[in-house]
Order: structure tokens, then sequence, then C-alpha cells
């Protein structure tokens, strides 16, 4: 087995907007508190070759993803079926293209491309022999953010909501058995900052820095999981969420990193025969259509002043016929060892959209890794049911022409249930 590990970093050289809140818009960053990064790790198991990018990004839209498959197919002869782009969640960064109409730079987009291509290039040259381990912790670091009321739910604390408590993560040493790269997933919104003005990689910078410390010449890589429905326990305040510190932010990463630590250095993670294969696929969700005079309304309201709403609203106006009655959700299967799986969704996922996905594996391990892209919030059927936050409230904010039909969990299960027969019936 062969990897390649790089990083670069990819915090802002120009000034930028600020992504991540409403209350944000329009404004730019006054200072960078810590840094962002693209990191890339390439895996070979003398077959095949898969390449794994996270970004210490909100979002970018999944034609980024084509671009980057394009250059390492051109460039690297890796198919570009074989690349997972996944996006950290940070609230605390740049606009980008796909999510902050208007707001984003040019010039940046032009320096992050160049940047993730040097840090591809640099994860295909640097390449050694070695091992990989596979290991899972629990850790209460999150709480449900759906809260239920005498209405639809709104977005507020919620102790007694589900949400994913599993930690996972990936060990790579080489063959004299240094740490080379840690690669870790959790569901939870990077937001524990608040409406900040400073750039920052939020609680998976943080846990990420402690953990390439601790483990001098390593890269830590962190990859957001079913996240859509929960935020930073420590941000919980009663019923109301709060911004929090840098130094409560540091507690909260801190704790995560020494679990972390804890896991490996107690040798807990299970080894892995690599056995690639990847395959790439598209979800058509269907959407219950709004007339135009629902988002005409918005547009038109007096009472609202020029926000992301009013912009994305005005957009689907000027886009309305052309786009369908589905949303095409890009998805992926990539297939470590015979028992291990990264099961890929794009969009903003939810917890429960994640436990009806890994019903498709039976009793396989699975690695969930969401935020593809910034399609939508993902809601499965009991949500859309429910209505409410992030069922009903996130249609203009992801320029979607409706809200998604029920039906969406039987989808999921039928859908990544087929690619998986695909995927297992591979010998080569």
């Amino acid at each position: 087995m062969k990897f390649g590990v790089a990083r670069d970093l990819i915090t802002p050289d120009v000034i930028t907007h600020m992504g991540g809140y409403g209350t944000l818009y329009g404004k730019h960053f006054v200072g960078l508190h810590d840094d962002l990064y693209v990191k890339t790790v390439v895996m070979d198991d003398g077959k095949h070759r898969a390449v794994l990018i996270s970004f210490d990004l909100l979002f970018h839209d999944y034609a980024l993803t084509e671009t980057l498959g394009d250059y390492i197919e051109s460039r690297h002869g890796i198919p570009g079926e074989n690349l997972i782009v996944s996006y950290t969640h940070t609230h605390a960064g740049p606009a980008v293209t796909g999510y902050d109409p208007g707001q984003h730079s040019d010039a940046y987009e032009a320096f992050l491309l160049q940047r993730t291509k040097s840090c591809i290039d640099r994860a295909c040259i640097n390449v050694f022999e070695g091992t990989i381990e596979y290991g899972v912790i629990e850790g209460d670091w999150n709480m449900n953010r759906r809260r239920p009321g005498n209405g639809k739910p709104t977005n507020a604390p919620n102790p007694e909501g589900d949400k994913d408590n599993t930690l996972g993560i990936l060990s790579i040493r080489d063959r004299q058995g240094a740490h080379k790269a840690l690669l870790l997933n959790y569901s939870c919104h990077p937001v524990t900052l608040g409406a900040t003005l400073w750039i920052s990689a939020e609680y998976p910078g943080r846990m990420c820095q402690l953990l390439e410390a601790g483990f001098y010449g390593s890269t830590a890589i962190f990859f957001q999981g079913a996240g859509g429905c929960s935020r930073p326990k420590i941000a919980a305040d009663g019923e109301v969420w709060k911004a929090c510190t840098f130094d409560e932010l540091d507690d909260m990463a801190t704790a995560m990193a020494n679990n972390v630590k804890r896991a490996v250095c107690a040798d807990k993670l299970q080894p892995i025969d690599l056995r690639l294969a990847v395959r790439q696929f598209v979800v058509p969700l269907d959407i219950e259509v709004y007339p135009k005079e629902f988002f005409a309304n918005i547009v038109n309201d007096p009472d609202v002043p020029d926000s992301p709403q009013k912009n994305e609203a005005r957009w689907v106006l000027e886009h309305y016929d052309s786009i369908g009655d589905q949303v095409p959700l890009h998805a992926a299967i990539v297939r470590l060892s015979e028992d291990l799986y990264v099961a890929f969704l794009c969009g903003e996922v939810t917890y429960p959209v994640k436990q009806h996905v890994l019903k498709a594996f039976g009793d396989k391990q699975v690695i969930f890794v969401g935020y593809g892209d910034a399609t939508a919030y993902i809601p499965d059927d009991r949500y859309i049911e429910e209505g409410g936050y992030e069922a009903e409230g996130s249609v203009v904010e992801f320029r979607q022409k409706g809200c998604f039909k029920t039906g969406v969990d039987r989808k999921l299960i039928d859908t990544y249930s087929k690619y998986l027969q695909d995927i297992c019936a591979r010998d080569d």
C-alpha cells in the first residue's frame, strides 16, 4: 500500500467578504485569527488510486470538484471518478462561488484553484509505503439544533434531540511506524464563534493543529459528517445559541484532540488491507414546486432590506423556467476494504439521512462524509413532514424551486444499495 499526503495554505491573500451567516452579508473580514488549509491524501492499493480532499471552507459548488477531477486525470492519470471533495463547513471563512451570490472574490477563486492543484501535485509526489488503521471513538461535543415548539421546529438547542456522537479515525503511518496522516470524521457545525469577522478554521482546524503538533510530521485532515442538525454543545445557552470565545473553542478542540491521541496511542485502531474501488452517482430528489409569487413576494417586500435572502429569491425568479423539478444530489461510495466503506453525499446532510444511508450497508463499517457542495439542506422524510427549520426555511437559502417531497429515505436506501452491489461485485 502506498500513500501521499500534502496540505497547502488557502487563507485569503486579498480582502474578501465573509461567508456563513446572513448577518455577515456585505461585510469583509477584519483579521486573520488562524489559517485555512486545503489537505489532500492519495491512497494506492497497487491497482487503483483514490484522492480525498478537504477544504477549510463553508462550501463551494460542484463545478470545482469537476475541475479538480479533470485535473487529476490529465496531470496524474487518476480517474476523475476517484476523487472525493468535502468541506469542513467553517462559518468563519471567505464567501465562495455557489453559495454567496455576488459576494465571492474572483481573485480568491483563482488563488484557491492554484493552491489546490499545487497541493494535489505534492501529494502525488510525496508517496511512501505504509499502513492504514481505522477506529471509532465516542464524544459528547455536539447538540441537536432542531428544537420542537408549539408550531414547527426552530433553530435552537435541543438536548433531547438525536445526534451523531461518533468520531471516526483513519491513521496512516509509514513503514517505520511514523505517523503521516490522521483522517478525522465528526458531525457538528463549526459555528462556535458565531458571526465573527475573523478568519478561522474553527474547531476542526484547531483540533487538526493540536494533532499535528502531537504527531510530528503528520497531517490531520477533517471530514465533516452529517452535521446539518447539530451545533457545538458549548454554544448552547439555555434556549438560545451564544457566540463563544476563541478560548472556549480551544477547550472543545483540545478535548477532541486528546481523545483521538489516546485512541491512537493505545493501539485501539484496527489494520486495513486496502482494496480500493469508487462509484460516483446522482440521487435525484423530487421537490414540491413553489409558484413564482412566493419568490416575488420576498424580492418585493419593502420591509426586508437587501439581504442574501432577497438575492437568492431574485436568482430563482430569473432562472425559474430553467430550474428543474428535481435536485441532482451527487453521491459516491468508496470501498477501502471488504468491510470498510466511505459513504459520500453532497449538500448539508442531516443525521437522520445518514442513518437511512447506513441501512444500505448492513453490517459493514461506514465512514459517512457530507458537505461536498452547496446543493441544499438534505432532510429525511420525518423532517420534511414536520417542516420548519432545515426542511422549509432553507429553500430560498439554497436557491431551490421548492421544498423536498417525501420519499427521500427510500430513494437513498435503494440508490446506495444498488451501487454498493455494483462495487462489491468488482474483483479487480
